[in-house]
């Protein structure tokens, strides 16, 4: 077992080298340098002559390789450092000489051995004696070289660690109620407000023709310490040396470009996992998927960076240090042919990935992104098949895997495939329209408040897409409410009938996925909600309502903000079952159910069916005002669920912030909007 952990470990970095090779390696590079009176085989290797090819030249590199002992060799007796050099020997060779063979050879030297100093004109045809200040620059050449593949491996789990650390920082803090002053002030001003305190969700437009989804300020700071705690290890100790081999400057070209390609490599499962749908990291913190898409976003531009560096270093180096030319190697040597491949698949995947074009053309974008991600795995295998390095490919390959099998398993058995269900109209002048999926197994289809699942529309047009939604439980069925935009939504749209007649379509479900808020364990909830994005506030009003036996609540507010009276009617089952359960219990918990028409059409004849337990008001609210009003007169702890239009959310977002830090009790805030 122990071998097998060991031979896991080594596969995801280059195979170690041992400091007695690096000396073997030093001796062997002088030695070349001397005139020897010997006609060298193309087809030997870089050993041949130093493991018993030819006897003067071996016995130099084994009085050079006695000279610079190791820390765990130099107290060791002449033939215990024979039977090293022996056994480098027969590992980088097919050597095959006998321990008393060495010490014949050694034997022999130790007579025949002359000085350094070349005679002009004159091959080598006994040992000498390579002076130590000769061969040192050419030892510490070789370590240093090495020391970067190592450091390469080193600083990719030092920074994948801090990024665990960071994950376990997000599941205290998911689950602390700390509300102290600095615990207030730091979820008030540093986690919460939007980058700018402005724009989250809401695309800004930084230039005339680019725009761009914000973070989070919390997203942003966890941003900056990743970016810090890479830039901090990829610049940290490069050892600048001069040798024969190289000058300075290219040396540590070498060694960046070195170090670059094992942290880009360092980065590729963490790029994978970021992106997966099946996520521990949400699981674990509760992270809406949206933030995991910005920090893939990042981590794979950053790894993108780094491979970059590691092309362009060693075009540089190859076509001006070693003068050969770059078509050539690519050509002639298939891990360079790999490495250009994934390194422009990469560069690709990153510009291509920009907000404006993604928002576009999604699903085009999705599977051109999938291709190019498949191609750059693929190239990255190739690139390091002689090398090592393969151990975080072979991870970053199983976490894709394993995410596809999850969604497998809940496309075809939690939701049970494709299934018969129909489509209708509920409001055509704001192009708002309903899918039910009548009969869902609720035993494997686990749904909670706001779940959301990703919906498959069997069609020529449209099977190769998914769109997510949240969903809503009614009995045996799930209902999801779309306001039609482009692509899928517009074209279902507008092949339904205008009366509200029902469509029949085949569909199917990728699902549940999200989180469910801990609203219960709250003294009071405030539910705010805006045009379409109603049904996961519902849905948790629900679920109160169900279970107010069991929870803590004692004061509730529904807001929901619409731009005309006609998509109130939308709601109007599930508004009259809210209404009617509140009616019949007699519960601790005090609801306050309030509408918003902000564009009101005039007359509530089509309203008259509205209960008088919803308030309907026909004016724009102010979000500062709501949130203001219901902190002031709340007892107790606070929770806040969001799921509004883009800019309504961010408001709320800015003003919940604000009354973090004033307020004495604990507010938490759960948005459940997310735009990617």
């Amino acid at each position: 077992m122990s071998k097998f952990l060991r031979s896991v470990a080594v596969s995801f970095h280059s195979s170690p080298v041992p400091p007695d090779l690096l000396v073997l390696m030093a001796c062997v590079s002088e030695a070349d340098r001397l005139d020897w009176m010997f006609r060298d085989d193309p087809d030997a290797s870089f050993y041949d002559k130093a493991c018993g090819s030819y006897l003067p030249y071996m016995q130099t590199t084994m009085k050079c390789f006695m000279s610079f002992a190791s820390e765990h060799s130099k107290n060791l007796p002449v033939e215990a450092r024979l039977d090293e050099y022996r056994g480098l020997c027969a590992q980088v060779t097919n050597s095959s000489l006998s321990e008393n063979a060495y010490e014949r050879i050694w034997s022999n030297a130790t007579r025949h051995f002359q000085s350094y100093l070349p005679v002009p004109d004159a091959a080598l045809t006994a040992p000498v004696v390579i002076p130590d200040n000769v061969v040192l620059p050419s030892l510490k050449y070789y370590r240093g070289t090495f020391y970067n593949l190592t450091a390469g491996f080193t600083f990719s789990l030092a920074i994948n660690g801090f990024v665990a650390i960071i994950i376990l920082l997000a599941v205290w803090a998911r689950h602390s109620k700390s509300n102290g002053k600095l615990s207030r002030y730091v979820r008030s001003r540093v986690l919460i407000p939007a980058v700018f305190d402005t724009t989250h969700h809401s695309e800004t437009r930084v230039l005339p023709f680019y725009k761009v989804i914000l973070p989070t300020r919390g997203e942003a700071v966890t941003l900056a310490c990743f970016l810090l705690a890479n830039a901090g290890l990829s610049l940290y100790n490069y050892p600048v040396l001069s040798s024969k081999m190289d000058t300075k400057l290219f040396f540590l070209v070498r060694c960046i470009a070195n170090r670059s390609g094992g942290l880009a490599f360092g980065l590729i499962p963490m790029t994978i996992l970021l992106a997966g749908r099946n996520n521990f990291i949400q699981q674990l913190t509760g992270a809406p998927y949206s933030s995991l898409i910005f920090f893939h976003k990042w981590a794979a531009r950053t790894m993108t960076f780094y491979a970059v560096v590691h092309s362009i270093l060693w075009v540089a180096y190859v076509a001006i240090r070693m003068r050969v030319s770059l078509w050539y190697f690519f050509v002639s040597f298939a891990y360079w042919r790999w490495g250009v491949i994934a390194t422009v698949a990469s560069a690709v995947l990153v510009l291509h990935s920009v907000h404006i074009l993604k928002a576009k053309q999604y699903e085009i974008f999705l599977v051109v992104h999938i291709s190019l991600a498949l191609i750059f795995l693929y190239g990255c295998w190739k690139h390091c098949a002689e090398f090592g390095w393969l151990g975080w490919i072979y991870l970053a390959a199983g976490l894709w895997v394993w995410d596809r099998i999850c969604r497998a398993w809940r496309f075809l058995f939690a939701s049970g495939g494709y299934k018969n269900a129909y489509a209708q109209v509920l409001s055509t002048s704001d192009e708002i329209f309903r899918i039910t999926v009548p009969c869902v197994d609720k035993r494997h289809f686990k749904f909670f408040p706001g779940c959301y699942a990703f919906v498959y529309v069997n069609g020529r047009k449209w099977f190769w897409q998914s769109h997510p939604f949240t969903l809503m439980n009614s009995g045996e069925a799930l209902h999801v409410l779309v306001r039609a935009k482009n692509g899928l939504t517009r074209d279902i749209f507008c092949a339904l009938p205008s009366d509200g007649a029902r469509l029949p379509l085949r569909i199917a479900l990728e699902g549940p996925y999200g989180h469910e808020a801990p609203l219960r364990s709250y003294s009071n909830v405030l539910l705010l909600a805006s045009g379409a994005g109603i049904p996961g506030p519902a849905s948790y009003l629900q679920k109160l309502i169900d279970s107010h036996d069991h929870c803590e609540v004692i004061q509730c507010t529904f807001v929901w903000i619409v731009p005309s009276e006609s998509l109130i009617d939308t709601m109007r089952d599930t508004l009259l079952t809210i209404c009617k359960k509140i009616g019949k219990a007699h519960m601790k918990i005090q609801y306050k159910l309030l509408i918003y028409v902000t564009r009101s059409q005039g007359g509530n004849a089509d309203l008259e069916w509205l209960p008088h337990e919803i308030e309907l008001h026909k004016f724009r609210p102010s979000v500062e005002t709501l949130i203001q009003d219901f902190c002031k007169e709340s007892s107790g702890t606070i929770a806040i669920v969001s799921c509004a239009n883009p800019g309504l959310d961010d408001l709320a977002r800015r003003y919940i912030a604000q009354a973090i830090q004033v307020h004495p009790a604990r507010i938490d805030y759960f948005d459940e909007l997310q735009v990617w």
